[in-house]
C-alpha cells in the first residue's frame, strides 16, 4: 500500500499507523500529546469539583509521580535510548507524549553530560491557569508538582540525577519564560 497522507477516501480495513506518511504520524502523535494534557486537566478539575482542592492536588501528585517511570521507559524502549546521565534524560524528554514538541515550547542548554538547563517558553497549562488569575493554583502547579514529578521521571535514568528549580510559577513580567529547571549529576 502507498502511504496515506491522509484518510479522507473509503473505508481501510486492518488498518495500521504504518500505512500512513511521516508527516501524518507527526500531527497524530501531537493530537495525542494534546489529548494526554487536556485529559489530565479535565480528570483534574472534576475530581477538585467533587471531592476538594486538597483530594484533586494528592490525586494530581500521586498520578504524576506514579506515571513518570513508564513514560521515562516506554520513550527509552521505543527509540533505544540507553545510558544513566543527565544527557540521556534530555534525550529521553524530547520523546516524551505528554511534553510534545510543539505542543509545548522549550529547549534544553546540555552544558555536559552531566548538566542541563531546560528552558519552557511555552506552557499550555501555565498559559490558562495565568489567564484565569489562579496563582495559587499556578504556584503549586509549578513548583510542587512539577518539581515532584520531574524528580520521578529522572528515576529511570538514574536515581542519582538532581532537579532543581531554577524559575517557576507566577511571572513577574510577560517576558519571563514559564519556567527553568536545572538537572545536574555528580560524577
Amino acid at each position: 500500500m502507498k502511504e496515506l497522507k491522509d484518510y479522507s477516501g473509503p473505508y481501510i480495513p486492518n488498518l495500521k499507523y504504518e500505512d500512513f506518511s511521516k508527516e501524518v504520524l507527526v500531527k497524530l502523535l501531537k493530537a495525542y500529546s494534546r489529548e494526554l494534557n487536556v485529559l489530565g486537566s479535565y480528570w483534574a478539575e472534576e475530581v477538585r469539583k467533587r471531592l476538594g482542592e486538597d483530594a484533586e492536588k494528592e490525586c494530581l501528585l500521586s498520578t504524576w509521580k506514579r506515571i513518570g517511570k513508564y513514560e521515562t521507559g516506554w520513550a527509552m524502549e521505543a527509540a533505544h535510548i540507553k545510558g544513566n546521565d543527565v544527557e540521556t534524560y534530555v534525550k529521553v524528554t524530547q520523546l516524551m507524549g505528554s511534553f510534545a514538541q510543539g505542543y509545548y515550547k522549550y529547549d534544553f542548554d546540555l552544558k555536559n553530560k552531566n548538566h542541563a538547563i531546560l528552558t519552557v517558553h511555552y506552557c499550555p497549562a501555565f498559559n490558562a491557569i495565568e489567564k484565569a488569575g489562579d496563582t495559587a493554583r499556578l504556584n503549586w502547579i509549578c513548583t510542587v508538582l512539577e518539581h515532584e514529578a520531574m524528580r520521578e521521571y529522572v528515576r529511570p535514568v538514574n536515581p542519582a540525577i538532581r532537579v532543581k528549580c531554577l524559575r517557576a510559577g507566577p511571572r513577574k513580567s510577560q517576558d519571563e519564560v514559564h519556567c527553568r529547571w536545572e538537572f545536574t549529576l555528580e560524577n
